[in-house]
């Protein structure tokens, strides 16, 4: 452990490939703050019980 080796840069999370412009989205730059959403920006939460589908499960119990 004491013979490692040092990397010479500053944040190791930085891609080495940069898409289309050169530079990657950042808060700066992107039309909303904070982190995408996986199910897409334009979706709107919170979604109704309806839209969702859900069914809340039931229990009979024994006796």
């Amino acid at each position: 452990m004491a013979n490692v080796e040092k990397k010479h840069f500053v944040d190791p999370a930085w891609p080495e490939h940069n898409p289309a412009d050169g530079h990657v989205v950042t808060e700066i730059i992107s039309k909303l703050a904070g982190a995408s959403s996986p199910w897409g920006d334009e979706k709107e939460f919170p979604v109704s019980a309806v839209e969702t589908g859900y069914v809340h499960p039931y229990t009979r119990i024994n006796r």
